[in-house]
């Protein structure tokens, strides 16, 4: 303590030799009201002066200036040497502001590279991103598969909602056309920090990717977004669930990123998604086709099975979630859905509220094939994305199909709008032959 108090005094003692030697070359009111200013805050600290503060000694301010440094330094190297809690407690918070505003800076600084596939299961997912990761302060280039249906949603919808999105039409199929469009696309930017690579199938198809992540002296982080169909296991699917051997193309990518980017790739394996410019509405049609038509919804055993239905734009959110996070993503595979499951029968149930009819429930024998459009197991299929919650502190879900499938939820609206209500659909799968 006592070591505190010398170094208030010290202080005290420089901003008072600063504080007079300004007083004693001031001249008129000026000086006057600086030595009022010194014994005020002499006098409020408990202080005396041993003499009135005269005017007529004349202090040369560049040697009071150096004493007073000199003193301030002495102060502090004391401090230095015999720390007190204090200074401990202040170094911890100054610690921890930076730390804070290092990642704040993390967050609103970096160039992302999408690569986007032509459509199916994960068409939408580059769109969603795209705003996500541009919500977080990012630049984004997207190149896009030439392949994909540019009158289609959400294709169509780049001009108008991806307006500061760099995106350039690519044939990825010809892979010296493809590393050289890639390679130009971010020639003039700034340096690629992060790549989601919503591509690939197989490890010869990240050569032109792996090539810039490897070019760029700023880079973070490559997420390549997988797939939960490599898993062999039934129910609940966590990380560490076996994984299908021989590996299927996406655990080969997986395994040759952990070989070229040690520590700088992450892998994540999206499920069942669904949303407002899905290009694959079997999830949730299949249900609502059967109820709008009043036609019997087979499915297997007796429907209690999970199953995980993701909203695109919570899995945009989680996939994003490894800006600020790179470090805890590195060389981590993650599972992609949300933490909210619901059952077979609960969709059947809910599509028949959606649309105003009462549903005819087939339980067929579990396992047993059909058009039915998750897997007919027992116990169910759905993965687990607590790993996310934990490690890249993913928030978790905004939106539940339960909502979105009801009658008032866009789901169901877009369904109608589309006339997906009316016509003849192909039931001659739906029963087992």
């Amino acid at each position: 303590m006592g070591s505190v108090r010398i170094a208030v005094c010290g202080c005290l003692l420089a901003t008072c030799i600063l504080h007079f030697g300004h007083g004693f070359v001031a001249s008129g009111s000026a000086k006057s009201a600086n030595s009022a200013h010194l014994r005020a805050s002499v006098a409020s600290l408990g202080c005396t002066t041993a003499s009135p503060l005269h005017s007529n000694y004349m202090v040369c301010t560049s040697a009071t200036a150096l004493l007073a440094s000199a003193l301030t330094a002495i102060t502090f190297l004391g401090l230095r040497s015999k720390p007190f809690a204090g200074h401990h407690r202040c170094r911890d918070a100054l610690r921890s502001s930076t730390s804070r505003a290092t990642t704040v800076a993390c967050h609103a600084t970096g160039h992302a590279l999408i690569m986007q596939n032509k459509g199916g299961g994960h068409g939408e997912i580059g769109y969603h991103l795209s705003k996500a990761l541009e919500a977080k302060g990012l630049k984004v280039t997207m190149l896009q598969d030439s392949a994909a249906k540019r009158t289609k949603a959400p294709f169509s919808l780049y001009d108008d909602d991806l307006k500061d999105t760099n995106i350039v039409w690519l044939d990825p199929e010809d892979m010296s056309a493809y590393a050289d469009a890639a390679a130009a696309a971010v020639k003039d930017g700034p340096p690629v920090t992060h790549i989601f690579d919503n591509y690939s199938k197989s490890p010869s198809q990240i050569a032109p990717l792996l090539a810039i992540a490897k070019a760029s002296s700023d880079f973070k982080l490559y997420s390549f977004i997988s797939s939960a169909g490599m898993y062999t296991g039934k129910g609940e699917l966590k990380e560490t669930t076996t994984i299908k051997d021989p590996p299927t193309g996406q655990r080969e990518v997986e395994m040759t990123l952990d070989k070229e980017l040690p520590k700088k790739w992450a892998s994540f394996r999206p499920q069942y998604i669904y949303g407002p410019f899905t290009n694959k509405r079997g999830y949730l049609d299949w249900f609502l086709e059967r109820a709008s038509r009043g036609l019997p919804l087979p499915i297997p055993g007796d429907g209690s099975q999970p199953v995980n239905l993701a909203h695109c734009d919570d899995v945009a959110s989680l996939l994003s979630s490894v800006v600020g996070s790179e470090e805890a993503a590195g060389g981590e595979c993650f599972n992609c859905g949300t933490s909210m499951q619901v059952t077979y029968r609960a969709l059947c149930d809910a599509a028949g509220k959606a649309v105003g009819k009462d549903v005819e429930v087939v339980s067929l024998p579990a396992g047993t094939k059909t058009s039915f459009p998750f897997r007919p197991n027992a116990e169910g299929f759905y993965v687990n994305v607590d790993k996310a919650k934990s490690k890249l502190g993913w928030a978790g879900p905004k939106h539940d199909v339960m909502e979105d499938i009801a009658s008032g939820g866009f789901y169901t609206k877009d369904y109608v709008t589309l006339g997906l209500d009316k016509g003849d659909i192909d039931t001659s799968k739906d029963m087992p032959a």
